[in-house]
């Protein structure tokens, strides 16, 4: 509830400016960069939800949810002695992780890092229910295995091929008898593969010719998704005192979990204390503990190593293959959605944390041997809620990209479609000073824009244009500091010009020829105004600045305002097309 109230709030013109232009008119664009086709799956429920971008947004956080929830309950009753009724209610309390996806405000909206998740959750669930008896559960099994690996491949491609490992891997040491369901959800992901290959491309070659067009823009852009960047080891980002937190929080939950039996009113207490303070954060926004990402990894870490070192246990020798096997497959998972990302894999992968989480479920699993399913499972679901709480707060107190604290927002926004947004007040002036400049200015729905400010998709996307070339012409980035508090790699694209120039030569000229230009001459990220219009034939000279406004100033990495100028063609559309097609011929 706390994150679907909140879903109509603030706004992501760069990143989540992305997501809107890919899934808003995904088929206007014969390249994807990144190489994701997100957009495609995304695109009928936004024509469905009348273009309402909270309405959107609410629907993501309801499928991941419910994906996690199914997910959790599964490794619950195929792992533990616990009812159905308990299995339930304990495996929603542990499947709200999965909204740990959204610790960046801007993926609330539908995006390829979320497709990637909610398709790793199908195919997770697909394989416990192949793996259950019973035809139907098997077959039902099979077919959802293969419709997340082909959303998966939709999302990204990399991933795609990291997930159909891993669950051949999965099958051979488990399972060798299901080959014929493997094969069936192969076929199933490939029949769904040539259907899209014929609606988006008109056949397969054509797809392949897409993706592999995508994959050398993005290595002239300079975003890093080469084979070579792509086999790395990141750096964890912590800190001493995260690391103290992280073995604190391990040691009283291993406490609860190994002596809590007999000694049950410090249990209950501990139990009672950890959910007021995640009530306390939930409803006053207070941010006491402040739990950063690497400890969604460091706490199941500590967790696991505790309890094989807990003699009276000896989890160790009691696994079976099954919860050892499901227990790997959860760890390395969130580094599986990450493979091929161009950031910092741990960063990326805490997108998936609920996967850590189910590792230690299966892990802990040989203690419902001893009768502990609801004794261990009660205090892991508690924590789950703790971790949770913090992390979304944090993302609430401080969004990606905006004003801090999104609970103080009270500027509603129109935007496209008749849908209704909460901004902060500067970004709410912003995107009404330029809609309203650009449509006195004569600036109609569906009009080409080039946009070379390098980071607003988000404004073209409010004022209802056609992006040319991509959905984001992405500039150049200072990669001296830490951007957003993400951690190293971080990507420079320098080639950003380049890639711009190759971009708009895919486009038509005469939409070329009367498209208007949004330049940021003073912006961090502008791209190089001169030689992208050259390349299409056009000077400074065939334009007039038209609208002039000031972006909005943020708590991240733009705490200065810069002024952005919308330029209008006045040079005939025919000399200027005829220009276009005489610069392509040389």
């Amino acid at each position: 509830m706390w994150l679907l109230y909140y879903s109509s709030y603030g706004f992501g013109v760069s990143a989540e400016g992305f997501h809107l232009n890919s899934i808003a008119n995904p088929f206007a664009y014969t390249i994807n960069s990144p190489p994701t086709l997100f957009g495609f799956i995304y695109h009928w429920p936004y024509q469905w939800a009348g273009h309402d971008i909270a309405v959107l947004r609410m629907a993501n956080v309801t499928l991941t949810a419910a994906l996690g929830w199914i997910l959790s309950f599964l490794v619950i009753r195929r792992l533990w002695t616990v009812g159905r009724p308990h299995a339930a209610v304990l495996s929603a309390g542990i499947a709200c992780l999965a909204l740990v996806a959204f610790h960046l405000w801007i993926l609330l909206t539908p995006n390829y890092y979320t497709l990637t998740f909610h398709s790793l959750l199908m195919v997770m669930i697909g394989m416990l229910l192949a793996d259950r008896p019973g035809r139907i559960r098997q077959v039902l099994g099979c077919i959802l295995v293969g419709v997340g690996g082909w959303c998966c491949f939709m999302a990204k491609p990399t991933t795609a091929a990291a997930i159909a490992l891993v669950v051949m891997l999965y099958v051979v040491v488990l399972r060798r008898k299901s080959l014929l369901l493997t094969i069936g959800a192969a076929l199933v992901a490939l029949a769904l593969l040539i259907v899209t290959a014929y609606l988006i491309d008109r056949g397969v070659t054509g797809l392949v010719t897409r993706m592999v067009k995508s994959a050398d823009f993005e290595i002239l852009l300079g975003a890093r998704h080469e084979l070579s960047f792509m086999f790395r080891i990141d750096w964890l980002e912590t800190s001493s005192g995260q690391l103290t937190i992280a073995v604190l929080v391990a040691t009283v939950l291993l406490l609860s979990i190994l002596i809590g039996p007999t000694h049950k009113l410090l249990s209950s207490l501990a139990l009672a204390a950890t959910l007021l303070l995640t009530i306390a954060i939930a409803l006053l926004g207070t941010d006491p503990i402040s739990i950063k990402l690497s400890i969604l990894f460091l706490v199941p870490v500590f967790i696991c190593l505790g309890a094989m070192f807990y003699r009276e246990v000896l989890i160790l020798r009691t696994q079976t293959p099954t919860s050892i096997s499901l227990a790997l497959t959860f760890l390395v998972l969130p580094h599986v959605l990450a493979l091929g990302s161009a950031g910092n894999y741990w960063f990326i992968g805490s997108m998936a944390a609920l996967f850590w989480m189910l590792a230690v479920i299966a892990f802990l699993s040989p203690l419902a041997q001893q009768g502990r399913s609801v004794a261990t499972l009660l205090p892991l679901t508690v924590l789950a809620q703790l971790l949770t709480a913090s992390v979304i707060n944090a993302a609430i107190l401080k969004p990606w990209g905006q004003l801090k604290d999104l609970r103080a927002y009270t500027a509603v926004t129109l935007l496209p479609g008749g849908g209704k947004l909460v901004l902060s007040q500067p970004l709410h002036d912003y995107l009404a000073t330029a809609r309203a400049q650009a449509r006195t200015a004569g600036l109609e729905v569906g009009t080409p824009v080039v946009d070379l400010s390098g980071h607003s998709p988000g404004l073209l996307y409010v004022l209802e244009t056609r992006v040319l070339g991509l959905p984001s012409l992405v500039g150049p980035h200072d990669i001296s500091s830490t951007r957003f508090g993400i951690p190293p790699p971080a990507v420079p694209y320098a080639g950003s010009n380049a890639a711009a120039v190759e971009a708009l030569g895919l486009e038509n000229c005469a939409d070329l020829a009367k498209a208007w230009v949004l330049i940021e001459p003073e912006g961090p990220h502008h791209l190089d105004q001169a030689s992208v219009m050259a390349s299409f034939g056009a000077r400074q000279a065939d334009y007039v600045a038209a609208a002039a406004f000031e972006t909005p100033i943020n708590d991240g990495d733009y705490p200065k305002s810069y002024r952005q100028f919308l330029l209008k063609p006045v040079r005939p559309v025919a000399p200027a097309e005829q220009s276009c097609r005489e610069m392509r011929r040389h």
